[in-house]
């Protein structure tokens, strides 16, 4: 449940820091690429795209160029709100989380959601 949320309120945060921080904006311009952060039974999700400076969210879970595959919500819950920068490399090491697909989006991505979430401050 709590996963649900939060995957119906962060794309909300990030359309939002994207409207009004300029460098987000910016960053949102260089990425090109469809990504998933789902449950591993596929019940639950979303689909964040980023296409020629826009960024869109839609449920279609089956294509993506890399996906966070979690084995349940109540973890990528936990893992996801917690500001700790290395906890999404401590689930995938304790096989809480599958990255699929390209994983040198991975970085970007990360980098990306830390800005729009707040989570990382520009200097």
């Amino acid at each position: 449940m709590r996963f649900s949320i939060l995957m119906f309120i962060l794309p909300l945060i990030i359309k939002l820091n994207i409207k009004t921080k300029k460098y987000v904006r910016d960053m949102l311009t260089i990425h090109n690429y469809r990504f998933v952060m789902m449950t591993k039974d596929g019940k639950r999700g979303k689909r964040f795209i980023f296409r020629k400076g826009t960024f869109g969210v839609d449920n279609i879970l089956t294509e993506y160029d890399l996906a966070y595959v979690w084995k349940d919500g109540n973890t990528a819950f936990k893992v996801l709100t917690n500001p700790d920068p290395t906890g999404l490399f401590k689930a995938e090491a304790n096989r809480d989380l599958s990255i699929m697909g390209d994983k040198t989006l991975s970085i970007p991505f990360n980098i990306f959601l830390g800005y729009a979430t707040g989570n990382l401050k520009k200097k």
